[in-house]
């Protein structure tokens, strides 16, 4: 059995996204992590290694509605020291160390060099359980 009812889908993202209205105790808001190597459900993937990354606490999230939720504001990355490819974002459960709960891969790629900046403007990363 792997399917979840809608109300399961929202009431699970709510409780991950710190929404006041879940059901559950919310965990403090989650932590965006970049990646190099996409993770995968047995691997952990390679992330960002860059001097000036480190995940970013993003506390606005759009309500969950039909097993879908989005980012409210722009999550935006610092300066990258170095050039790098990102591949993949996570959810993890702290700044450092931590458990990864979701991710995906980016539909298309992104090569940063020295100084670029990443951001995902509002409503541009999303999440949602099929």
């Amino acid at each position: 059995m792997s399917a979840m009812t809608d109300v399961f889908e929202n009431a699970l993202l709510k409780h991950i996204f710190g929404n006041s209205a879940s059901p559950y105790t919310a965990t403090p808001s989650p932590y965006v992590g970049l990646f190099s190597t996409s993770p995968t459900d047995t691997a952990a993937g390679t992330e960002i290694t860059d001097g000036n990354y480190a995940r970013l606490r993003v506390v606005n999230w759009d309500t969950p509605t039909l097993g879908a939720t989005e980012n409210s504001s722009a999550i935006t990355f610092a300066s990258a020291l170095a050039a790098y490819d990102v591949v993949a974002v996570g959810i993890f459960d702290s700044l450092t160390t931590g458990c990864l709960l979701l991710y995906g891969k980016l539909s298309t790629s992104k090569a940063l060099g020295a100084a670029d900046v990443l951001e995902f403007a509002a409503s541009a990363l999303d999440v949602t359980f099929d």
